[in-house]
Order: structure tokens, then C-alpha cells, then sequence
């Protein structure tokens, strides 16, 4: 049965894990577009820093999966469907928290400088083509510059709608296992006296 207790773990769950991922999302902007380190090194931060954060996101729907079954009344259960409902849900909160704190994040440190760092990304990544003698991408790379240059600002809308939809996605993909094993069976219990 659902009521007012588990909404309000739907927003506490979903405010944590939201926090938690805009801080991984911060932390893979800034080495991405902003940072002075080189690509190379900046590949494998970016690598561990998304395994990281991609664990700590499965951990904690399972973590909140369980305290939610935890919580629920013996003689209702916790269905499959109530407890994909759940993670669906603190998914889409996340997702909506992560595209705001993006937008902001990117506002704050200027998105021209975001534009410059992205582009000076693809410059790095044409001069390893280069020195590879690889020469034949030379003008996909020059189109993705184009493309960056001419890109507009996102509005905070488009990159939560856009944030929703990802966050939606992965939390429905990892619901849909982590479900199965939170669900709890209602209890029958028997209210006949004992003669």
C-alpha cells in the first residue's frame, strides 16, 4: 500500500542519488571541457570516475530498493511492479536534479570556455590521428568543430528533459533486475483464535 511515508522516501532517495550523480556529472564536465590535463590522462580519469560512479549508482538503487521493502507492511508485500514503480521514480527525480546542476554548472563557468575546452579536445584527439599517420578523419574533425562552434546554449529545459531520459533509461534497465530481488510476497496472517 502506498502513502505519504513513501513518497517522502521517493523524494529523499531520489534527492541523495540525485547529489550524488550531479557531483560525478561536475567532476566528468570539468575533466572533459575545462581541465588543462592532456587526453591522455584525462581518458583514463574519465574511465574510473564513470566506473565509479556507475557503481555507486547501482549500489545505491539496491541500497534504497531494499530499506523501501524493509519499510513496507508484512501483510501487503512489496510487489515487483511497486518496487520498479520506486526506482523508476528516484531515477527521474536524479535525472531532473543532474540536468539542472548541469545547465548551472556550465552557466556558471561560462559555456564559451565550454565550447573551447570540447573543442580543444577534438584538436588533441586530431593530433594523435595525426601523429598515428591517420589522416583520413581529418575532415569529420573539422565538421565536429563546425558543429560545436555553431551549437547553441541548451536551454535548462532541453538538458533536463535530456537528463530525465537517460537517467529514466538506466534506472529502468537496473529496475527491472534489482526488482526481482526486493520483492516481498504478502504475509497471510491468521486472525483465528486458538481454541
Amino acid at each position: 500500500m502506498i502513502n505519504r511515508d513513501f513518497w517522502y522516501d521517493v523524494l529523499r532517495s531520489g534527492a541523495i542519488l540525485g547529489v550524488v550523480m550531479a557531483l560525478s556529472h561536475i567532476a566528468e564536465l570539468y575533466l572533459l571541457a575545462y581541465s588543462g590535463v592532456d587526453i591522455a590522462t584525462m581518458s583514463i580519469y574519465f574511465l574510473l570516475e564513470w566506473l565509479v560512479a556507475a557503481g555507486v549508482f547501482v549500489w545505491l538503487l539496491v541500497r534504497f530498493s531494499r530499506r523501501r521493502a524493509a519499510a513496507m507492511d508484512p501483510k501487503y508485500g512489496y510487489s515487483y511492479t511497486l518496487a520498479l514503480s520506486y526506482i523508476l521514480m528516484i531515477s527521474m527525480l536524479a535525472g531532473i536534479i543532474v540536468g539542472a546542476t548541469n545547465t548551472i554548472f556550465i552557466g556558471t563557468m561560462g559555456y564559451d570556455t565550454y565550447i573551447d575546452g570540447m573543442v580543444g579536445r577534438v584538436d588533441e584527439m586530431r593530433a594523435l590521428y595525426v601523429e598515428m599517420n591517420i589522416d583520413t578523419l581529418d575532415s569529420s574533425f573539422n565538421e565536429m568543430v563546425a558543429a560545436l562552434r555553431s551549437a547553441e546554449q541548451p536551454s535548462m529545459l532541453s538538458t533536463i528533459f535530456s537528463s530525465f531520459n537517460s537517467y529514466l533509461f538506466a534506472g529502468g534497465i537496473i529496475g527491472l533486475v534489482v526488482s526481482a530481488f526486493v520483492r516481498i510476497k504478502p504475509q497471510i496472517i491468521n486472525t483465528e483464535d486458538n481454541e
